[in-house]
Protein backbone atom coordinates (compact mmCIF):
# COMPACT_ATOMS: atom_id res chain seq x y z
CA UNK A 1 0.00 0.00 0.00
CA UNK A 2 1.99 2.99 -1.21
CA UNK A 3 -0.29 5.65 0.31
CA UNK A 4 -0.18 4.61 3.95
CA UNK A 5 0.86 7.24 6.49
CA UNK A 6 2.83 6.19 9.54
CA UNK A 7 2.92 8.26 12.71
CA UNK A 8 5.38 8.15 15.57
CA UNK A 9 5.20 9.62 19.07
CA UNK A 10 7.15 12.65 17.80
CA UNK A 11 4.34 13.44 15.34
CA UNK A 12 1.70 13.68 18.04
CA UNK A 13 1.28 16.97 19.86
CA UNK A 14 0.26 15.83 23.32
CA UNK A 15 1.23 16.73 26.87
CA UNK A 16 3.68 14.36 28.57
CA UNK A 17 2.17 11.59 30.67
CA UNK A 18 2.85 11.32 34.40
CA UNK A 19 5.48 8.57 33.96
CA UNK A 20 7.24 10.73 31.37
CA UNK A 21 7.21 13.68 33.78
CA UNK A 22 8.70 11.49 36.52
CA UNK A 23 11.41 10.23 34.18
CA UNK A 24 12.30 13.81 33.25
CA UNK A 25 12.51 14.73 36.94
CA UNK A 26 14.83 11.80 37.61
CA UNK A 27 17.03 12.84 34.65
CA UNK A 28 17.24 16.37 36.06
CA UNK A 29 18.08 15.14 39.57
CA UNK A 30 20.62 12.47 38.52
CA UNK A 31 24.19 13.48 39.37
CA UNK A 32 25.84 10.92 37.10
CA UNK A 33 26.59 8.37 39.81
CA UNK A 34 24.10 7.98 42.67
CA UNK A 35 20.61 6.60 41.91
CA UNK A 36 17.76 9.00 42.64
CA UNK A 37 15.55 7.85 45.50
CA UNK A 38 11.77 7.77 45.26
CA UNK A 39 11.33 9.87 48.39
CA UNK A 40 13.60 12.58 46.94
CA UNK A 41 11.48 12.75 43.77
CA UNK A 42 8.30 12.92 45.88
CA UNK A 43 9.78 15.72 48.01
CA UNK A 44 10.94 17.71 44.97
CA UNK A 45 7.52 17.47 43.31
CA UNK A 46 5.67 17.84 46.63
CA UNK A 47 3.55 14.81 45.82
CA UNK A 48 2.47 11.66 47.62
CA UNK A 49 5.20 9.00 47.90
CA UNK A 50 2.91 6.14 46.77
CA UNK A 51 1.72 8.01 43.70
CA UNK A 52 5.26 8.92 42.69
CA UNK A 53 6.39 5.33 43.21
CA UNK A 54 3.62 4.04 40.94
CA UNK A 55 4.51 6.48 38.17
CA UNK A 56 8.23 5.67 38.48
CA UNK A 57 7.51 1.97 38.06
CA UNK A 58 5.33 2.74 35.03
CA UNK A 59 8.18 4.80 33.57
CA UNK A 60 10.50 1.81 34.07
CA UNK A 61 8.03 -0.44 32.21
CA UNK A 62 7.99 2.12 29.39
CA UNK A 63 11.78 1.89 29.19
CA UNK A 64 12.41 5.44 30.40
CA UNK A 65 14.06 4.55 33.73
CA UNK A 66 16.02 1.71 35.28
CA UNK A 67 15.24 0.56 38.81
CA UNK A 68 18.15 -0.31 41.10
CA UNK A 69 16.52 -2.36 43.87
CA UNK A 70 16.83 -0.75 47.31
CA UNK A 71 18.87 2.13 45.85
CA UNK A 72 16.77 4.24 43.51
CA UNK A 73 16.28 5.12 39.85
CA UNK A 74 18.66 5.69 36.97
CA UNK A 75 17.80 7.39 33.70
CA UNK A 76 18.18 5.13 30.70
CA UNK A 77 21.05 6.33 28.56
CA UNK A 78 20.18 6.95 24.94
CA UNK A 79 22.58 5.10 22.68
Amino acid sequence: MPWVLEFTEADLDRPPSEPEKMAETVRAMFDGETPVRTKDVAAKLERNYGTVKTHLHRAARMGLLECVPRKGWLPVSSK
